[in-house]
């Protein structure tokens, strides 16, 4: 049936080289090493092995990713040392279980920490990421050159796309603009390239073009064994999306039905070929789709709040992203008017599919009614589908450009990705500082913990929000309170709250310090008093600020707590041990009025104290 084809037989050209591709790969591999190399020479012989992250919410990842590599179930809670039984709920991390066991396993064959896996898996991802985008332009051009010129532009102006990185930075340095205003009008930016924030996407990323590569395989092949054949591999990686990212599957899946629309309709003499093709995705997807569902069913109540889930039908066509794919969609029409391009071109409505995709994935909730952190989108896939569908249109516009300007278009896009991650280097050069500077007490923590012998999972109470985040990484311990604890569903939202005014009673704040807090705005400190939607309305859509009066309200509601503070919320959870800051500046008179401390031990820049509650 496949063998009469008239698409099949028009694919059938000369294999594809890989020169280029490497090229491009291991150009990115080196930019996605900077942000480590910069971070580890500067540190110099004061690097204390910790990775350096580009996005604060790495740290969550890396968490999960460690709990995995020390053996723990798939559904165990690292912040808390909760949910090692079956009946656990399911929390996001569970959820996408494809790129972390894909890190954890080999890791921990390796006998490679969660720093060490992350530091190795930057360049890997740029590696996977630069090899599966040539090579699906490359199916399509059958142009090396021109296919590494796009996997460079689609990855290095990715940033860009997303209204991100530099295009943000600049405007919101305080002498051009002052940062109030900044913050009044824009959300917080994202700095580095995002398809490398480590695990998610980075490791799933390549998939989402390799599924693309599978079915555009399956609907040109000649034959019918491979084009079912290439069908069924598609089905597979989408299955493995399904399991490894959700904004990356949903939008497979928004372009795979925008491709299916467009080839039944423009492309009538393939209908036979593409109702097996698409027939066989779909099923695959379908099959897949039944235990993801059952084990959405599962989740924790507060995967929901903490994702920000917002019910609206409100249209959303104005993000960076949807511009662009309008403006390549009038160029494809234009030319198609013009006679430029053929209405039935395959390489035409693979283009029109990736701009279709950008609209639908951000105006989804206008028939489902459920909008889902729709900043994700714009962050880590639709940029990358618009520009694709850009480099594809100017694969048809410009055939004949010549070795010379290709070179200076793939030049530009990697000077842009190699000033972006420069960026994100600098950006979380203090924050990389902090979590480095504590792995001493980290790391003393998990020898400790090896040492022991006791089946409990001890409490560590640390006074920097930055390193209680990281902790989970380093050490198996608990924490008593993290910023990112709620991700996870060891804890309600009610028992976030309570647990981040214990960590406040105990470290002594009182109204003079606490509102001294709030007088710089620190993410870390505000998300103990509100839920995350509140905190960023990049990712709630909600613009509704956060008044002097809820703060008041908040600081009452920890004055209430602390006045009411007894032996048994003392011992709920217990604590067996304390990282402080080494300067002596902590207020501990009410933690020891309930816990007896050891002379503590100095760790670089910390001092770890054991403790034992009082009879």
């Amino acid at each position: 049936m496949f063998d009469r084809s008239p698409i099949a037989e028009r694919e059938i050209k000369p294999r594809m080289r890989w020169r280029w591709g490497l090229v491009v790969a291991v150009a990115l591999m080196l930019v996605a090493l900077f942000p480590q190399i910069h971070f580890m020479v500067n540190r110099g012989r004061a690097w204390r092995g910790a990775n350096a992250i580009s996005h604060p919410d790495e740290v969550a990842y890396s968490a999960y990713l460690a709990s995995l590599v020390r053996g723990n179930p798939r559904r165990y809670d690292p912040f808390t040392g909760r949910g090692a039984q079956a009946e656990a709920a399911e929390s996001l991390f569970s959820l996408q279980v494809v790129p972390a066991y894909a890190v954890a396993l080999p890791a921990r064959w390796l006998g490679a920490s969660a720093s060490i896996a992350f530091i190795i898996l930057s360049p890997l991802c740029a590696l996977a990421s630069s090899l599966a985008v040539f090579w699906f332009i490359s199916l399509l051009t059958r142009d090396e050159r021109f296919s590494g010129a796009a996997a460079l532009v689609i990855l290095g102006w990715g940033t860009l796309m997303a209204g991100q990185g530099i295009v943000r930075h600049v405007p919101n340095l305080n002498y051009l603009i002052p940062l109030w205003i900044s913050n009044k009008v824009s959300p917080p930016s994202l700095y580095h390239l995002p398809f490398l924030r480590l695990y998610q996407p980075g490791v799933a990323f390549p998939l989402f073009f390799v599924f693309c590569a599978f079915v555009w395989l399956a609907l040109t092949r000649p034959k019918q064994r491979q084009a079912i054949g290439l069908a069924s591999g598609a089905g597979l990686v989408f299955a493995l999306l399904m399991f490894s990212y959700f904004y990356l599957w949903t939008a497979a899946a928004a372009w795979l039905g925008c491709l299916c629309a467009l080839w039944l309709l423009f492309n009538r003499a393939e209908r036979s070929r593409a109702f097996v093709v698409f027939g066989i995705i779909f099923g695959s997807a379908a099959v897949a789709l039944v235990p993801y569902l059952r084990m959405l069913s599962q989740r924790a109540a507060t995967v929901d709040a903490a994702q920000a889930l917002v019910f609206t039908h409100q249209p959303d066509f104005l993000r960076l992203p949807e511009i662009f794919a309008l403006l390549v969609l009038a160029v494809l029409g234009f030319g198609v008017r013009r006679g430029t391009f053929r209405g039935n071109d395959p390489v035409g409505l693979v283009a029109v599919s990736f701009a279709l995709t950008v609209l639908v994935v951000f105006n989804q909730q206008i028939v489902t009614g459920r909008s889902l952190q729709p900043i994700h989108y714009q962050w880590f896939i639709a940029n990358y589908c618009a520009l694709t569908a850009a480099v594809l249109t100017a694969a048809r516009s410009w055939q004949g450009m010549t070795n010379g300007r290709l070179a200076l278009v793939a030049a530009g896009a990697l000077l842009f990705a190699f000033a972006e991650v420069w960026l994100a280097a600098s950006v979380s050069w203090n924050y990389n500082l902090a979590i480095d500077a504590g792995k001493p007490a980290a790391d003393r923590l998990a020898r400790e913990f090896q040492a022991g012998t006791s089946a409990a999972v001890p409490v560590v109470l640390v006074a920097d929000l930055k390193l209680a985040d990281r902790l989970p990484t380093d050490a198996p311990q608990a924490v008593l309170w993290a910023p990112r604890m709620l991700v996870f569903p060891g804890v309600s939202e009610v028992e976030n709250r309570e647990r981040f005014f214990q960590q406040l009673h105990y470290l002594g704040y009182d109204e003079k310090k606490f509102w001294a807090k709030l007088d710089t705005p620190d993410w870390d400190f505000l998300t103990g008093l509100f839920s995350y939607r509140r905190l960023s309305p990049a990712v709630s859509g909600d613009n509704q600020p956060i008044m002097p009066a809820e703060l008041g309200a908040q600081f009452a509601n920890f004055v209430a707590y602390s006045r009411t503070f007894n032996r048994e919320r003392a011992s709920s959870p217990t604590l067996s041990y304390l990282i402080v800051d080494a300067s002596g500046q902590t207020d501990l008179a009410n933690l020891d009025r309930w816990y007896q401390r050891d002379a503590g031990e100095r760790l670089g820049e910390f001092i770890l104290y054991r403790l034992k509650l009082r009879e």
